[in-house]
């Protein structure tokens, strides 16, 4: 019987221009590898920007103080190309950007007390009691900033709604790892796109810093990321037909949601007898949210192999195993086929 290997991937270390493909590198990042300076100069400080829409501010930062590092992240595609533009007409070589959530960013992608500041600008203040549960600025987040902030470091907070800011400092208080400090916020805070959209409409805007104070802090384990994709060996066949219907799989703290299943056409390189399914599925976490493919590829004469894909670059989390994990069960329920091994 001849077997496909499984996927193997290989983890870049370093990365050229502004965007950076996060989702390729072992974490934490080296960022004194992603900002590389020469001779005896020493890495400066590393700032991270959260929700850094058109690039603005960033920019503004980055410009004047060209021996320091700044890395921004989003969420929106939009917002993540005006800000790439922004950066590549400064030709800056000294910012980083990443289209990815704060929650997961900041635990898995720096090591701890390496940050000096972390800046969110007019975060979705989510006004309804109900949705308070969404914002950023809570307790728990506080916690982690402050496993990243070296001591003395700083979260810098501008918006333009008086409940969400009272809420911050609430949650700070509660973490009893900052200290709430009053202070001028730079000019160029208040020129961004959406501060100059609150001032035309005579809203008023404010500036808080949250000063760490270097107490202890609670550990967060890093992910560790395996370069064998998770994959399971089945024996049996793939039926000419089957139905398939949305199906939703609790999964190592999040869910793995199984869309559909489609036929791929034409024999694949490493396929013996050119069978092969695509499964798209979704993988919902905490932190992240990811759509992923999982294969189901003939082996042999009468053998199956499941694996997650690489394309898309799927961070490989727990719960992303999963998804390998709910096609196997899945296929389970079709005649004669039956596990081999699991390697997820």
């Amino acid at each position: 019987m001849l077997d496909v290997a499984p996927t193997t991937y290989a983890y870049l270390k370093t990365s050229s221009g502004p965007l950076l493909p996060w989702r390729r590198f072992r974490f934490p990042i080296g960022w004194d590898e992603q900002f590389p300076v020469s001779g005896p100069l020493r890495p400066g400080p590393l700032h991270l920007e959260v929700g850094f829409g058109d690039g603005r501010y960033t920019v503004r930062r980055a410009s004047s103080a060209p021996d320091e590092r700044f890395v921004g992240l989003e969420i929106s595609s939009v917002s993540l190309q005006r800000g790439l533009s922004n950066v590549r007409k400064r030709d800056l070589n000294n910012v980083k950007l990443l289209k990815v959530g704060a929650g997961f960013a900041v635990r898995h992608l720096f090591a701890p007390h390496t940050l000096t500041s972390i800046t969110v600008n007019f975060p979705d203040p989510w006004p309804k009691e109900r949705h308070e549960k969404n914002r950023l600025l809570q307790t728990a987040f506080f916690e982690l900033a402050a496993s990243r902030l070296v001591p003395g470091g700083a979260v810098l907070l501008a918006t333009d709604h008086p409940e969400y800011l009272a809420f911050a400092r609430g949650q700070a208080r509660v973490s009893e790892l900052f200290v709430l400090e009053e202070a001028e916020p730079p000019s160029a805070v208040f020129e961004t796109k959406y501060a100059l959209k609150w001032k035309t409409l005579g809203k008023p805007l404010f500036y808080q810093v949250f000063r760490y104070s270097g107490l202890p802090t609670p550990e967060y384990p890093g992910l560790e990321r395996d370069k064998t994709m998770p994959h399971a060996l089945l024996s049996g066949q793939l039926p000419p037909r089957v139905l398939f219907s949305k199906q939703v799989t609790p999964y190592a703290g999040g869910h793995v949601i199984l869309h559909e299943a489609l036929q791929s056409l034409g024999a694949d390189d490493g396929d013996s007898s050119g069978e092969k399914w695509l499964v798209r599925a979704t993988v919902e976490e905490p932190e992240l949210r990811q759509q992923v493919l999982v294969s189901v590829r003939a082996r042999g004469e009468r053998g199956l192999i499941v694996g997650l894909e690489p394309f898309g670059d799927p961070v490989v989390t727990p719960a992303t195993r999963g998804a390998v994990h709910a096609v196997t069960e899945w296929l389970l329920t079709l005649p004669a086929i039956e596990v081999e091994t699991r390697s997820y």
